[in-house]
């Protein structure tokens, strides 16, 4: 666990909840910013389109370009109009919108929620010298396992190409990060997922501990909380519902990539003395550690779909916001008929010839 404060100073910078996908922020998240004091943006992911401010006359465009990325300002009801004239530089643009999101709801605890941000924590911090930073581990086979999932019920993000590996060979880049961030003596806490759905209210004592702000029983309970900036689907359900639900969920990981797991988490646990990841059970099987070939082969593909993932980011910053559309409405048409021609056709004759 963090401390709050370092070297007995309040840290006075933005906040970010930080986890690996489908590991467990969305649900501190949403307990978290039913406290009065607390107004987190959630995956606003404005880091990812800091090239934005790099191209000439790129704070003319950066709110719109930010609305177009990922909705950010529909999902936390802002006119992105409002903001385009108040970013003259990232840093100045990342500070205005999110104070001013939690400025309108009395807060004075500003940040951003995102698994996005789980390999860019130096750079956060160099940009944010005072940043503050919560961190949420999860099992890495759960989390393979709800990214599989999410893929499964119909979710476009996790169906891509690389989805797991990206989150098996990123839990080792993530707990990298973190130690870069307390190596440095940056204001860290760490929590765990499963710590959190099963003592709810001792975590988030201990969350308001490092934040030095006032607990109450409330942020133990998903009831009441504000999810209107979540993102739909399927697999956000849980989150969106009034329930904290601990337990097993049903297994998408078949045995071959359960075994891949169990290398990787050998090699872990080897590495930091057997303190991390926490949670993770090899079920009394012997279980060696992963070859040096294996995480060669599988590190050169993990960089490769993040150098596709950043370069993608980079598009978004200085492509044509009008051939970005284009592209963006083609993609969706064929997913569409993809979907359309996925669907099972049901009824007689005259059904199908209607299809």
């Amino acid at each position: 666990m963090g401390s709050p404060s370092v070297d007995g100073r309040r840290a006075s910078g933005p906040l970010f909840v930080v986890s690996m996908w489908r590991s467990g922020s969305s649900l501190l998240y949403a307990l978290l910013n039913k406290h009065q004091q607390v107004g987190l943006m959630y995956e606003a992911d404005l880091m990812l389109l800091r090239s934005v401010f790099l191209k000439p006359r790129g704070n003319r465009d950066w709110a719109r370009r930010w609305q177009f990325w990922n909705q950010t300002f529909t999902r936390h009801a802002m006119d992105a109009e409002t903001f385009q004239s108040k970013g003259s530089d990232f840093v100045d643009a990342f500070e205005s919108a999110h104070g001013e999101f939690a400025r309108r709801k009395g807060a004075s605890i500003w940040g951003d929620k995102s698994p996005n941000y789980y390999d860019r924590l130096r750079e956060i911090s160099e940009v944010f010298p005072d940043a503050r930073f919560i961190i949420v581990w999860r099992d890495p086979l759960s989390t393979a396992n709800s990214i599989l999932r999410a893929a499964q019920s119909g979710n476009s993000y996790f169906s891509r190409r690389g989805s797991v590996l990206r989150g098996l060979v990123g839990c080792g880049v993530f707990k990298e990060q973190t130690d870069w961030l307390r190596s440095n003596r940056k204001p860290v806490l760490e929590v765990s997922y499963e710590d959190l759905v099963s003592d709810t209210a001792a975590v988030m004592r201990e969350v308001c501990r490092f934040l030095e702000i006032e607990y109450s029983d409330d942020l133990a309970k998903l009831e009441g909380a504000d999810r209107t900036a979540i993102y739909g689907g399927q697999h956000h359900s849980l989150v969106k519902g009034n329930e904290i639900v601990a337990g097993p969920r049903p297994m998408a990981v078949d045995s071959k990539l359960q075994s891949k797991i169990d290398r990787y988490v050998r090699f872990w646990k080897h590495r930091y003395g057997g303190t991390w990841p926490p949670f993770h059970s090899f079920d009394g099987l012997d279980v060696a550690s992963v070859g040096f070939l294996e995480r060669t082969l599988d590190k050169l593909g993990y960089r490769v779909f993040r150098a596709w993932d950043r370069f993608t980011a980079f598009c978004f910053s200085v492509v044509p916001i009008s051939w970005l559309s284009g592209y963006r409405h083609q993609k969706s048409r064929k997913l569409n008929a993809g979907v359309d021609r996925a669907r099972p056709i049901q009824g007689g004759p005259a059904a199908r010839k209607e299809a």
